[in-house]
């Protein structure tokens, strides 16, 4: 019956084209093809050296998935088209099913943009000695939308608040105020300003913006970060392929400057709002790269308060951390130490995916991580495309990622950002941060601990209910607690009714509800109810710091004085707590001890993470401060010797492995012992005696 059944399928395959492309016959599918392999699973029992055989031709098989009788053929000689071998493999008895062999295109879009490469902020692979993956994964986001363009058609516009412009420049695509009538001395379209075709110069109150001399410099740069028009053969890509640059001067000059350039935008972007789009534009975004080092917030409440303003119409603010190495919680900022929360703050990172250290932090005061050295982008001629560093260059990337989340968003958030623009902005806001990358310089110094990651900032768009359906859906997550030791793990938790009626899957293509021992990475989970609606809900797991013992120091105990145990340990950004007994924990580093002897030092991360030390506390005349030892072989295999003239049974010998956790404990009576080493894995060790320390691999 089965087999009547798969012929006639397959009758009905070859009869209907639009079908066919299942396996891969269609014309338009060709391209992906690859000549002369094929992928065949058999029939259960059916053997492949037999059916090689019966082909008629000489072949070579590969297996794929023996349990299942996949197969890849490839024709050594082929004698026949590959279209007439697909037919006979279709026919054939053995065969369940049969199809071409595609090539696989990863799911990025690199535009063809001819100084790309030099972008590693877009896409680190290395170059220029980066570390891969220390960008904002923009070309993955791409691949899911990289459009200027809202889905109710708004065209989105950046609002550059800088110097002048090269208004003439290949690559960018400024905002031409059409509602303006060039040079009639006539506020046509009555939002205040006089023949702003091309924006707005605030020092001589004209649209005079256009420059391609030095004062346009930082803030074309700037421009094309964050939209430059991509994949269009010149030059660079922004992050919002071709956004709409409004450009802005505010001069340089004062802060009555920045307070009248930023209502440009605002007023742009009301006049858009009441007439429904006829009039203005739809300004989702502004980037401001200058500000005032150790600015008091509350003694410049207007400029502070512009960004409610601002906020309140629908724009979102993205604000530069100044350039030195100051922490803005402590010595406070203009403007990122503006409280508003429609103003993101943001610091400079390298191409190796650190923090530069010539940068503002704060926990509290900057939001966010994004690159900003050595970053390639437009410039006026004669260079007209040139790196600079700073947070200037990082700022334009938060300010161009709003707008590509303005034109990625469904048509449900655009008809909300109608109604309710502030708090559409808001939502944009919360998926852009809580897309963030966690890093490990930025963990604590930021208040997301991350760089900003295009890709699943997208991605948590999805979080938005676009389809109405009336539930919800979270994750529950139990983090990694330890670098290298404990995988984490996920649970897709939808609200109302139980558990069986929803359907789920997850980013590595897991169905079940939750997922267990997971590594670091970014997951997202799709839950349908019986009714097809579907939700999203995101989250990241990732290594937290490991704990790094970097010196340990001993006080004795003597005559009837306690002894003390002072370490210096580190685990990136984070606050240890150290124990004695591995329940009462403190967070100063120095633990007295009521006499000598041996103790275990424990020191905790804040997720819980533990590493243990065993320390010998004692008088110095009966311990020497160092001990000339020897380790051998090293690296050791499955034995490793530890030479001494110390042992005598009371005196410790410890090993531990990179993370300070000790492998190993014991007091040798012999001055030549012997360790067996099979139980430990692959790695670098340190063996310890007393105050003195010695490295060693272990290889097999």
């Amino acid at each position: 019956m089965c087999y009547s059944f798969c012929r006639l399928l397959i009758c009905v395959f070859l009869s209907l084209p639009a079908v066919c492309s299942v396996f891969g016959s269609t014309p338009g599918d060709n391209s992906s093809r690859i000549a002369g392999e094929f992928i065949v699973m058999l029939r259960p029992a059916q053997n492949i050296n037999e059916f090689c055989k019966q082909l008629g031709e000489p072949v070579f098989a590969k297996p794929l998935s023996p349990r299942m009788n996949i197969w890849l053929i490839m024709r050594s000689s082929p004698s026949a088209g590959d279209e007439a071998f697909l037919t006979s493999l279709l026919r054939n008895e053995r065969v369940l099913l049969a199809q071409f062999n595609h090539r696989v295109t990863p799911r990025q879009l690199t535009p063809s943009d001819t100084r790309f490469n030099d972008q590693w902020n877009m896409l680190n692979t290395g170059q220029q000695g980066g570390v891969p993956g220390a960008d904002i994964d923009a070309t993955e986001a791409w691949d899911i939308n990289h459009d200027n363009v809202t889905a109710n058609g708004d065209t989105v516009v950046v609002a550059i608040i800088d110097g002048k412009f090269d208004l003439e420049h290949e690559d960018i695509a400024y905002f031409i105020n059409y509602n303006e009538t060039p040079g009639n001395g006539i506020d046509d379209d009555g939002n205040g300003y006089i023949d702003d075709i091309s924006g707005w110069d605030v020092p001589s109150n004209s649209g005079n913006v256009n420059s391609q001399g030095f004062s346009a410099y930082h803030s074309t740069h700037c421009a094309g970060v964050a939209g430059a028009i991509g994949n269009n053969n010149k030059g660079v890509a922004g992050v919002c392929w071709g956004a709409k640059i409004m450009a802005i001067n505010y001069g340089s000059t004062d802060e009555a400057n920045v307070v009248a350039a930023y209502d440009y935008a605002r007023e742009m972007r009301l006049l858009y709002n009441t007439t429904f789009g006829a009039k203005g534009a739809f300004v989702v975004a502004t980037n401001t790269s200058f500000g005032i080092d150790e600015g008091n917030p509350s003694d410049y409440p207007i400029w502070c308060a512009m960004y409610d303003s601002m906020g309140a119409v629908g724009i979102l603010s993205a604000g530069a951390a100044p350039n030195n190495n100051a922490n803005i919680d402590v010595v406070q900022d203009i403007p990122t130490g503006c409280p508003s929360p429609w103003l993101i703050s943001v610091t400079n990172t390298t191409r190796m995916d650190t923090r530069n250290t010539n940068s503002g932090y704060g926990k509290i005061s900057i939001d966010i991580g994004a690159p900003g050295t050595g970053i390639t982008s437009t410039v006026p001629p004669p260079l007209v495309y040139q790196s600079l560093s700073g947070t200037s260059m990082a700022t334009p990337h938060v300010a161009g990622a709003i707008a590509a989340l303005y034109a990625a968003a469904c048509k449900a958030l655009i008809d909300y950002a109608y109604e309710r623009p502030d708090s559409a902005a808001l939502l944009i806001r919360h998926y852009l941060l809580a897309g963030a990358e966690w890093n490990s310089s930025l963990h604590n110094l930021t208040s997301t601990g991350g760089r900003l990651n295009l890709y699943r900032a997208v991605k948590n768009l999805m979080l938005y209910n676009c389809d109405s359906c009336n539930f919800s859906v979270s994750i529950d997550k139990s983090p990694i607690t330890c670098y290298g030791v404990n995988n984490g793990a996920l649970a897709a938790v939808p609200s109302g009714g139980i558990l069986s009626d929803y359907s789920f899957l997850w980013s590595n293509g897991m169905s079940t509800v939750e997922l267990i021992s997971q590594p670091p990475g970014f997951y997202w989970v799709m839950v349908k109810d019986s009714g097809n609606c579907r939700r999203y809900a995101t989250a990241e797991l990732h290594y937290p710091d490991s704990i790094s013992i970097q010196q340990v120091n001993v006080t004795p105990a003597l005559q009837g004085s306690p002894g003390s145990i002072s370490v210096v340990a580190k685990a990136g950004n984070d606050t240890l707590l150290y124990s004695l007994d591995g329940t009462n924990y403190q967070t100063t580093p120095v633990l007295s001890v009521p006499s000598n002897g041996i103790y275990t030092l424990y020191i905790k991360s804040p997720l819980g993470c533990i590493v243990t030390r065993s320390i010998v506390v004692s008088d110095i005349a009966s311990v020497p401060a160092a001990y000339d030892f020897e380790v051998f072989p090293n690296p050791a295999g499955e034995e490793l010797i530890v030479r001494c003239e110390c042992f005598d049974g009371t005196t410790p010998l410890f090993i531990s492995d990179a993370q300070g956790r000790t492998a190993l404990l014991t007091t040798p009576a012999l001055a030549e012992h012997r360790v067996s080493v099979t139980h430990l894995p692959c790695g670098v060790y340190f063996c310890h005696i007393g105050n003195a320390t010695k490295k060693f691999a272990i290889i097999r």
